[in-house]
């Protein structure tokens, strides 16, 4: 994933894993050799650690890499350069996801945290991704999408657009006046998550009954259960489609998954909501270790010093 990472070591010995800073993406300005840096730095502790073990394979889910393949093999084959590994696989942090969720079956995941993403993978390997195109042109109902409605119901009511809100406190306790809050968007590396870090804020003052906190919080709710929908569609199943939502979102508990599940159930499409069988670790472990299931065109994999990519 873009912050989490898995080394799986021969002898029986356990998984480990190991958390860092992750990167923007492969499609950012030299994504590659940020990405890399970024997995070098957990997984080095972990090499070391089990020194003693032959790694067998890493897996790597980075944001980014379905849309830059290009960048994903130069990532795959640095990694080889720079670990002692058998093999290394890297795909989409999406990819991982749904692997993980639906441990490597068909169906559709939706990934909403600070971005928001549904990917729809069938048993034929037809493939649909719904989002997941960036806070500037998408990632409806993520995090970063909330939050931005969120500190516009702000500014918006504290010029006369719009209704009073709770809101306003919030966002002066968290980052001052919108003036000292559009200056660091401004100049952060990261606005989206900067943005997300007020979601959570819009779901305490939805709980706390404020009318807009919860008119946003019913628009988040249908942004993402469109694209669920639309996934699920595009699987074209006569049996309803296994169904798994994943991600930060979901830890707002009833003030969002209520909206969204009633969403979900006005849309048309039969669909068979589960928890997810496992996480984005698991899904990268999987894809590691199997080239043959029905995410393989979507791995690229590195084994020894030559790249052979099943897809791009």
């Amino acid at each position: 994933t873009d912050d989490a990472w898995i080394i799986r070591s021969t002898g029986g010995t356990p998984t480990a894993t190991a958390t860092g800073d992750g990167s923007l993406g492969l499609g950012a300005t030299d994504g590659a050799n940020v990405a890399l840096k970024a997995i070098l730095a957990v997984i080095k502790p972990l090499l070391l650690a089990h020194a003693a073990h032959h790694v067998d394979v890493i897996g790597v889910g980075v944001p980014g890499a379905m849309g830059a393949p290009q960048a994903a093999r130069q990532l795959a084959q640095r990694l080889t350069d720079s670990a002692p590994a058998a093999a290394v696989s890297v795909t989409s942090d999406a990819i991982t996801s749904h692997a993980g969720a639906l441990a490597g079956e068909p169906g559709v995941v939706l990934a909403a945290g600070t971005g928001a993403v549904a990917i729809a993978v069938g048993a034929d390997r037809r493939f649909r991704r719904v989002d997941g195109v960036g806070p500037w042109l998408g990632d409806e109902g993520s995090g970063a999408w909330l939050g931005r409605r969120g500190l516009q119901a702000v500014a918006r009511a504290g010029d006369g657009r719009g209704p009073a809100t709770s809101l306003a406190n919030a966002m002066t306790q968290q980052f001052g006046s919108i003036s000292q809050l559009a200056t660091r968007l401004g100049s952060d590396p990261n606005p989206a998550r900067v943005l997300a870090s007020f979601a959570p804020a819009v779901a305490d003052a939805a709980r706390a009954g404020d009318a807009e906190a919860q008119r946003l919080l019913d628009a988040c709710a249908a942004a993402l259960a469109e694209s669920v929908l639309a996934a699920a569609r595009a699987l074209d199943s006569a049996e309803p489609v296994a169904t798994v939502i994943v991600g930060g979102l979901t830890n707002m508990g009833p003030v969002l998954l209520d909206p969204l599940h009633a969403a979900l159930a006005r849309g048309g499409v039969q669909l068979r909501l589960q928890p997810a069988r496992g996480t984005a670790l698991d899904g990268a472990r999987r894809l590691a270790i199997s080239d043959d299931g029905i995410h393989a065109p979507w791995i690229i994999r590195a084994p020894c010093s030559s790249i052979s990519a099943s897809g791009s």
